[in-house]
């Protein structure tokens, strides 16, 4: 299967972004830019100031119409504006298959495999800094020394 990636916010939500990507990865997923070419779309939201959480909504319905009218069978959200308005958007969303919360990243392979069916590929199944996909080029990266509780 293949998966496409749609990062907003912080830097932070980059590098969990490249974590799950390397996630992904790590169970024998392919990675494309395009979203009218993948079969599961994740979208890491941001959602602490309002046209953060308005870029975030859209987005997400952007990528409910590839749901809809493409190839992509699963539409995954993850990241503050989950963790923020959950339920808002579960009833507000329906086209989206899987709302995973900050709060809920150590369990977050368990959540997407039970979703789209994917056998563990890896004994180890959690986001990890030293196994992510880094997206900002070869000269640099971002660093997280903070992480939000």
């Amino acid at each position: 299967m293949k998966v496409g990636f749609v990062s907003l916010g912080c830097s932070k939500n980059l590098i969990d972004t490249e974590m799950c990507i390397g996630l992904f990865k790590r169970n024998d997923f392919s990675v494309v830019s395009k979203p009218e070419e993948a079969d599961i779309i994740v979208v890491n939201t941001c959602g602490f100031i309002e046209s953060a959480k308005e870029e975030a909504i859209n987005t997400l319905l952007e990528m409910a119409e590839y749901k809809n009218n493409g190839k992509c069978k699963f539409l995954i959200a993850m990241g503050c504006l989950v963790k923020r308005y959950k339920e808002e958007l579960t009833a507000s969303i329906p086209e989206v298959d899987l709302f995973i919360s900050i709060d809920e990243y150590d369990r977050i392979w368990k959540k997407i495999s039970e979703l789209v069916g994917a056998k563990k590929k890896s004994s180890f199944c959690n986001l990890d800094y030293l196994d992510r996909t880094i997206t900002t080029g070869k000269k640099s990266a971002y660093l997280k020394i903070a992480e939000r509780l």
